[in-house]
């Protein structure tokens, strides 16, 4: 008898739990997956228009049981994409914002062909040739040190790299229009020798020694100074920033007909 009220009670919670699980699949349903998209190419307009259309496809899923790791995994379907927000409006929405990653910057690969990053310096994916997806090319990247297969490069001078080039980009509003290259030089053993030198569109060029130290300072200096430049003075000569190696101070900028960097 007690066995029998006992798998009565167990069957009666079951039915209850099923019928409750019913209710809420029925009240709680995707009905609208509410997708932005915030994209600068007609590449990624066309990317947009395929990855909403997988997205839509969620409607009729039950917003409570729903795993949002779904929508992130058809996001990375596209590398282009950078998932900004997911996340359950109930009764009824998802919200999706996606953004589109700007191709920036990109890596000759010794196999040939290229790889393109962000303009973040996150690897995006390769491409045969360094071609802008909206117009001209990506900046090269030179010297730096490989950390991947993909050609992605790393380590402190690349760390600095971004810093400089978020100052450059603040500054110029589209730093590929300004910035044709980018090239880590190496000319001694001593590491304090080294600089970037930046070769800018118009033909001048920016040179910044010892670049892992205060690299935004010297990279507002020397962005400054070309701003400054008139523009028969932009298509020659070179604008460098250094460090005092007495005092730690960063110097102003010089700008000459040659290099002070070798």
């Amino acid at each position: 008898m007690k066995t029998r009220v006992i798998l009565t009670t167990l069957v009666a919670f079951l039915l209850l739990v099923a019928v409750t699980a019913a209710g809420l699949n029925a009240v709680f349903t995707v009905t609208n997956v509410r997708s932005e998209f915030r994209t600068y190419s007609a590449d990624g307009e066309r990317d947009a228009a395929a990855l909403r259309t997988e997205l839509d496809g969620f409607v009729g899923a039950s917003t409570t049981f729903f795993d949002l790791d779904e929508i992130r995994g058809a996001v990375e379907k596209y590398p282009c994409f950078r998932l900004e927000e997911v996340k359950k409006e109930f009764p009824s929405t998802l919200r999706v914002v996606v953004r589109e990653r700007r191709e920036t910057f990109a890596v000759a690969l010794e196999e040939g062909g290229y790889a393109v990053l962000d303009e973040e310096g996150n690897y995006l994916y390769g491409k045969e040739e360094n071609v802008n997806r909206v117009f001209g090319a990506n900046i090269l990247l030179e010297g730096f040190d490989p950390i991947s297969s993909a050609g992605t490069p790393g380590g402190a001078y690349f760390d600095a790299w971004r810093e400089v080039a978020s100052v450059f980009e603040e500054a110029l509003t589209e730093i590929r229009a300004n910035v044709v290259s980018v090239t880590l030089m190496r000319t001694t053993s001593v590491e304090r020798n080294d600089f970037f030198r930046i070769r800018m569109r118009e033909g001048v060029v920016v040179d910044i020694g010892n670049p892992s130290f205060k690299p935004t300072e010297k990279a507002q200096l020397a962005v400054r100074d070309y701003l400054a430049l008139a523009d028969e003075e932009r298509i020659f000569g070179f604008i460098t920033v250094v460090d005092s190696p007495a005092s730690g101070e960063v110097l102003p900028p010089d700008y000459s007909r040659e290099s002070n960097l070798t």
